[in-house]
């Protein structure tokens, strides 16, 4: 085919004349695309399958086509028929990134999920979203595993060595009760069932292993990075007028006669004034209770629960006594002590588990997986999302 496309291409360049295209070669040429483009992702859009067309006839302009533009339109419906067929021979072939997404409803199954409806595939830009078992393993022996993961971690002295060992082993598995489940398993039970999760270590490598990326050391790099630039931008805010103008010069006020050198308060801050800057309500994610209090979670899917000692007092909103994660309900764990590496080990949790982002804060979480864990799922960013990004970016 390399050596066909050669010749039409120069062909082409001479005299203008497209290439001929026997049955057998586009076949060939369809399905060496659609194997290229499954390395990418396995559920690309229509604007990718779009980029797919055109990086073919610009590479080879001996293919272009009559319809459409360039001839763009006519390969993108046979790429992304091809496409479809070959997604279909993999999920056939128990392929686990497909193969969830089998046995849709059809003539035979009328009863069965419409095929268009809760696709399971990566919407948060996880490379390892669901993956196959290792060859070497069964779910038997993948089963034992997880039994010493849960009796290493019982014991005083924890050996991370091979608890991270084991959970690297058994990452398929657990991915796929995660994620493959028909019904999304409650966090809680998963818990139970891996209890490893539970320590911040084993959070970061697992978010490692879905996206291989260093979680910590990224969002930290970034958000100093963009934090001098945030910080003028939302004071500039708070001297405008208007409601949001009003709750950035609050968090200014509480902010200022503190310990301003103190990098935890200013990433405290920009975590704090991101959302309202985005006109976003964090009024259910950004929790406080007095110690001596039960806090009421009742409708609570994702929140940071600010724990305060004695009276409360704005200031204390920076240094509190501790900080739970509070996920379905629930207080998941008592997090560090400063909102940063919180709410990062909150961010870790959602990759994890495989949660949705808080309804109300879908700007902020979208800005914190983008620009600063610069996580693309190739999805453009609108509106304030670009006007911020384009603003932290400007010279």
């Amino acid at each position: 085919m390399e050596h066909i496309l050669e010749e039409g291409n120069r062909v082409y360049e001479e005299s203008g004349k497209l290439l001929k295209l026997k049955r057998s070669h586009k076949s060939e040429i369809l399905k060496k695309m659609a194997e290229t483009i499954y390395n990418f992702k396995p559920y690309p859009h229509e604007k990718e399958l779009a980029m797919a067309a055109k990086a073919l006839i610009t590479a080879h302009p001996c293919l272009r086509m009559t319809a459409g533009e360039d001839g763009e339109l006519g390969w993108k419906r046979h790429i992304g028929y091809k496409f479809a067929s070959y997604r279909n021979n993999l999920a056939k072939a128990g392929v686990a990134e497909v193969a969830i997404n089998t046995g849709r409803r059809s003539r035979n199954n009328p009863d069965n999920d419409h095929p268009h409806q809760n696709i399971k595939k990566a919407r948060k830009a996880e490379v390892n979203y669901i993956i196959n078992l290792p060859k070497d393993q069964t779910p038997a022996t993948l089963e034992t595993m997880r039994e010493e993961i849960i009796h290493e971690v019982e014991k005083t002295e924890r050996n991370q060595l091979v608890i991270g060992k084991l959970m690297n082993i058994s990452y398929a598995l657990r991915r796929q009760e995660i994620v493959g489940a028909v019904v999304a398993p409650q966090v809680k039970d998963v818990m139970v069932r891996w209890p490893a999760l539970l320590m911040e270590s084993q959070v970061f490598a697992e978010f490692h292993r879905i996206n291989n990326v260093n979680l910590r050391s990224q969002f930290y790099k970034e958000l100093d990075r963009h934090m001098p630039k945030l910080i003028t931008l939302f004071r500039d805010k708070a001297t405008k007028t208007g409601k949001i103008a009003e709750e950035l010069a609050k968090l200014m006020r509480i902010y200022d006669p503190q310990e301003q050198r103190d990098v935890n308060m200013r990433r405290a801050l920009v975590l704090r004034a991101l959302p309202v800057y985005l006109r976003e309500d964090a009024s259910k994610f950004f929790r406080t209770c007095n110690s001596a209090d039960g806090p009421d979670l009742t409708d609570t899917p994702l929140a940071l629960l600010t724990v305060i000692t004695g009276d409360t007092t704005d200031a204390s909103l920076f240094s509190p006594e501790s900080i739970c994660i509070v996920v379905e309900d629930e207080v998941l764990v008592s997090g560090p002590t400063n909102l940063a590496d919180s709410f990062l080990l909150l961010f870790g949790y959602i990759y994890a588990l495989d949660l949705q982002y808080p309804k109300n804060l879908e700007l902020t979480f979208t800005f914190i997986q983008k620009v600063v864990v610069c996580l693309e799922d190739n999805k453009p960013l609108k509106g304030r999302l670009l006007t911020l990004k384009n603003y932290l970016f400007s010279e």
